[in-house]
């Protein structure tokens, strides 16, 4: 065995077989009618009553947070409008991949429908990413007054300090990790913010413009900004418990009594359950003002002020209804960024992804139903895997070819034609990016397997390699040593690099640590981007491997595979994958249930693909035989397969399509000789 074998099979990931109370499962099932085994892995995930199931399942946009939830959210929208209605030009910075773009043309889109005067601006070329000061001195030139950065800014705080010099005010949209020190920007909405009070974290950069473009929307509805007061009489006397709510947001709760009435404004509209009586002062404030009063007819019981304040905030965005349609016309490009920039599936993604697959098959944009068409899923059920394996590369490739306005224009325009010739210019590019992936791995692989690949971080910086596919390749190596991978190209003064990790990844921590050798650097726990002065790569190694040994439990950890249940061959029919499709759109953080096949023989093993990197295999079942498919993990499970009579593997099920056929197979997610050998 060649000593990068060794280190792939030592290195492998942990096995975790999931507990669950049995007793939970059977209640859960009895309750809901589920079979036992998906009743379990619903009580793995924490759905173990008919609430949370109902919860889970939804898609219903109620269940989505008040935009106005964000503690910037007022000013940015009030600056937007201002510059709207003024006729200022409007500059729309966004990144280079699917996130940046379709986080672009949504904005842009919205904006255009209010007549603004807007502009946009990716990262050009194969080099740089994020706002640099000579787009800004563009800016000035051509009289722009606002930029709004998208998916990106949350580390510009050079570039926004330069904004500034202009007069140029900036507001920064983007849900990146924020570094030690934030842009001295107009207003930032990033739910990642350490001061921010969002409820919910992981929005994509799209999820973050779909709540400013809901936000917008309602800004134009007659009741923005008025002040609503909630009231529940609590005595006989009259004393009252108001809530003060605006824009849906319950600002302040407050004991009222007749001499501090006067907080009530003319420009006010009381609220109260229609089932009780407000005192009299009130009632002849209301008549003597002109206060409107509004009646709520409530059908739930309530505790207390807040929870009848929560009840009339919901109802206030419920009733929102043309509000709504528009935010949820942008949907379905932010369930696509969601999805292409593997954010997780849970709470408020989830809905957004679930209502946006559905919103996909009859979009109004014309670029996405055109691509649609050439990518031949206009009529198919779309679902997550759909997206991140078919169509997100697709849009994602004219950024990495360095031509991400490609993917802009597609999704902005309104001419047939020109959707059509950039939907086949997005395909052609495509080709041109697996082709260039492929050849630039065939360059990086050796190296790393030559000098690198026994480091606690894979580092590796070349010039003989090409800029755009470096992530891609990345996560090919992380995938295959279960390791962080960072690959740098360098043109011999600036170095461009892309780093990805796994789940137990920290990357933008490791490299915050090395952050005085960068010029810039961002991004995701798990994926990486910076740039970095060529001098300065070698140390760069150096240290980020002496830092990732001294944190290596917090910044690296052992990867894991959790395995949900482990079953026999049999047991996989077309009936259980109908009831997996229960757990759809699937997804990090909402991963496809994962199974378990212990001591299994394994049947005429190939590898497969260009590189032979993949392996097919099939295993016995009583009912046949089961295909099974490892993408990216051939070398490892070619070796384990030949020194083992039996091995366990751990895979989930999906349905292979071809023509009118349809099979099941099992996608292997890494294999062991087994523990019965």
């Amino acid at each position: 065995m060649d000593d990068h074998l060794r280190e792939i099979l030592e290195n492998a990931p942990e096995w975790v077989f999931k507990d669950v109370d049995n007793e939970s499962v059977e209640n859960f099932s009895i309750e809901s009618g589920i079979n036992k085994l998906i009743s379990r892995l619903l009580v793995l995930r924490g759905i173990d009553n008919l609430s949370r199931l109902k919860e889970y399942t939804s898609d219903d946009v109620d269940l989505l947070h008040n935009p106005f939830l964000f503690k910037e959210m007022v000013p940015v929208i009030e600056r937007i409008k201002k510059a709207v209605d003024s006729n200022e030009k409007i500059l729309i910075f966004g990144d280079r991949d699917v996130d940046g773009v379709l986080s672009t043309a949504m904005l842009y889109n919205m904006l255009k429908f209010f007549d603004a005067k807007v502009y946009y601006k990716v990262p050009e070329g194969e080099y740089g990413y994020g706002i640099e000061e000579k787009h800004i001195d563009i800016a000035n030139d051509e009289g722009i007054s606002l930029i709004i950065t998208v998916d990106t800014g949350i580390s510009s705080r050079n570039e926004v300090k330069y904004a500034k010099k202009y007069g140029i005010d900036t507001i920064i949209i983007d849900h990146h990790l924020q570094p030690e020190l934030l842009p001295d920007a107009y207003a930032v909405i990033n739910p990642k913010l350490e001061t921010e009070t969002y409820p919910y974290k992981n929005l994509s950069g799209g999820g973050t413009v779909l709540k400013v473009i809901h936000a917008f929307i309602l800004s134009i509805a007659k009741n923005y900004n008025k002040n609503f007061y909630v009231a529940l009489p609590i005595s006989e006397k009259g004393s009252l418990k108001i809530a003060r709510v605006k824009n849906g947001i319950i600002e302040e709760i407050l004991d009222l009594s007749p001499k501090k009435i006067s907080i009530i404004g003319a420009n006010s509209t009381v609220v109260k359950d229609y089932r009780h009586k407000l005192p009299e002062y009130l009632n002849e404030i209301i008549n003597k003002n002109g206060i409107k009063l509004l009646n709520l007819v409530c059908h739930r019981d309530y505790k207390d002020i807040e929870e009848f304040a929560s009840i009339f905030s919901k109802l206030f965005i419920k009733k929102q209804k043309k509000s709504l349609s528009f935010m949820e016309s942008f949907i379905d490009l932010a369930a696509i960024s969601t999805i292409a920039d593997i954010m997780p599936l849970t709470g408020e993604n989830r809905v957004i992804v679930k209502r946006g697959l559905k919103q996909i098959r009859r979009t109004v944009n014309l670029g996405l139903k055109t691509l649609l068409q050439y990518c031949d899923l206009i009529n198919s059920d779309i679902t997550a895997k759909d997206i991140a394996w078919q169509l997100a590369p697709i849009i994602n490739s004219a950024g990495r070819m360095g031509e991400a306005e490609v993917s802009v224009e597609l999704f902005i325009t309104n001419d047939e034609s020109k959707a059509k010739d950039l939907s086949r210019l997005l395909l052609e590019m495509n080709e041109r990016r697996k082709a260039k992936g492929n050849k630039n791995y065939r360059i990086i692989n050796p190296l790393v397997e030559e000098k690198y690949y026994k480091d606690p971080v894979i580092v590796l910086s070349t010039n003989e390699a090409e800029h755009g596919v470096t992530g891609i390749i990345a996560s090919r190596i992380a995938k295959k040593y279960s390791k962080p991978a960072i690959v740098i190209v360098s043109d011999g003064q600036i170095g461009v690099g892309s780093g990805r990790g796994g789940k137990s990844s920290d990357l933008v921590s490791l490299i915050s640590k090395c952050s005085d050798l960068l010029v810039k650097y961002g991004g995701h726990k798990s994926a990486v981007g910076f740039t970095i002065s060529a001098d300065n790569i070698e140390e760069f190694r150096e240290r980020i491997n002496e830092i990732a040994a001294v944190y290596k439990e917090s910044v690296l950890g052992k990867e894991r595979i959790e395995i949900d249940a482990v079953i026999y061959p049999e047991e996989i029919t077309q009936d259980l994958y109908r009831a997996l499709k229960i757990f759809e759109p699937v997804g990090v953080g909402n991963e496809p249930p994962q199974f378990s096949i212990l001591g299994v023989s394994v049947i005429n093993p190939s590898l497969i693909g260009r590189d032979k990197n993949h392996i097919k295999f099939y295993i016995p079942s009583k009912k046949g035989v089961l295909q099974v498919i490892g993408w990216g993990i051939g070398e490892k499970a070619k070796a384990i397969i030949e020194r083992s009579n039996f091995v366990d593997i751990v895979f989930y099920i999906e349905e292979n399509k071809f023509r009118n056929d349809s099979t099941l197979q099992l996608i292997l997610q890494d294999i062991r000789p087994s523990v019965y050998n």
